[in-house]
C-alpha cells in the first residue's frame, strides 16, 4: 500500500455454470456428429450409384444436380470427420501408433496424392530434400493427415500458376518440414488465432474456399502429440510458410 505494507487481493469468481455450459457444448456436438456420420455414409452411397450410372443413364440436368449433392456431402462427412477428430485430441482419446518410417517416401506420398487436387487450381507441387534418406518416429497415417491440412490449405490460396513446396532440412537430432506458397499471406491481426479451432481470416473464405476453420487446430494437436512443434512465418503478400 502507500505506506510500503504487502497486502494481498483475492479476487473469486465462479465459473460451474461456464465450465457446465461448456460441457453440454462439447457433448452436443460429439453427439450430433456421431448421429449424422452414419445416414450420411449411406446418402453418399447412394449418390454414388447414381453418378456412376450404375442404375442407369440420367439426364443432363438430373447428373449436375447429383454432382452438387455428391460434393456437398463430401464436405459435409469432412466437417464431421474434423469434428470428431477434435473430440478425441482434446478427450486424449486418439492412439497414436509411432514407428520409424523415412520421411521422403511420407513426403512424396503426400505430394502424388494432392497434385490432382491441385491440377484445377493451375498449383505445382515440388519437393526440396535436404534431409535425405532421415527416418522420423511417426504415426504415418497421422503425419499423411498433417501434410494434406498444410498442403491443402497453400494449394487454395496459392495464385493459378504457382508453386508449393516441401521442404525438408535437418536440425540437429531433429528435422524441419516446410510448406511453403506463394499466397496472399496471412493477415497480421490473425496471425495470433491461426492455430484456433473455426479460424479462418475471413469469413467469405469458407465459403469461396471450402473448409471448416479446424484443420490448423487439429494438425498443431497432432504435431505436439507426436513430439513435435510446428509455428508458420508469413508477411502479407508473400507467401506463408
Amino acid at each position: 500500500d502507500d505506506r510500503g505494507h504487502k497486502v494481498i487481493w483475492s479476487i473469486i469468481e465462479d465459473v460451474s455454470e461456464r465450465k457446465r455450459m461448456q460441457r453440454l457444448k462439447d457433448e452436443f456436438v460429439s453427439t450430433v456428429s456421431h448421429e449424422l456420420r452414419t445416414p450420411l455414409t449411406a446418402l453418399r452411397g447412394a449418390l454414388g450409384l447414381l453418378s456412376a450410372g450404375t442404375l442407369g443413364p440420367l439426364p443432363d440436368a438430373a447428373g449436375e444436380m447429383v454432382a452438387v449433392a455428391e460434393n456437398n456431402s463430401q464436405r459435409l462427412l469432412l466437417l464431421i470427420n474434423d469434428l470428431l477428430d477434435m473430440e478425441k485430441l482434446a478427450a486424449g482419446k486418439m492412439g497414436f501408433d509411432l514407428e520409424w518410417h523415412a520421411l521422403a517416401g511420407l513426403v512424396q506420398t503426400a505430394l502424388q496424392e494432392y497434385q490432382p487436387y491441385a491440377n484445377p487450381y493451375g498449383v505445382r507441387l515440388s519437393y526440396v530434400d535436404h534431409a535425405g534418406d532421415v527416418l522420423v518416429k511417426v504415426d504415418a497415417a497421422r503425419a499423411q493427415q498433417i501434410m494434406a491440412n498444410l498442403l491443402s490449405n497453400a494449394i487454395k490460396y496459392s495464385p493459378a500458376g504457382g508453386e508449393v513446396q516441401v521442404i525438408s532440412e535437418l536440425q540437429g537430432e531433429a528435422v524441419r518440414i516446410t510448406v511453403a506458397d506463394n499466397g496472399p499471406g496471412i493477415p497480421e491481426e490473425f496471425s495470433h488465432r491461426i492455430f484456433q479451432k473455426f479460424s479462418q481470416a475471413d469469413s467469405s473464405d469458407a465459403r469461396r474456399l471450402g473448409g471448416t476453420g479446424l484443420g490448423l487446430a487439429i494438425t498443431r494437436e497432432l504435431v505436439e502429440n507426436m513430439g513435435g512443434t510446428i509455428d508458420f512465418r508469413s508477411r502479407p503478400g508473400e507467401g506463408s510458410r
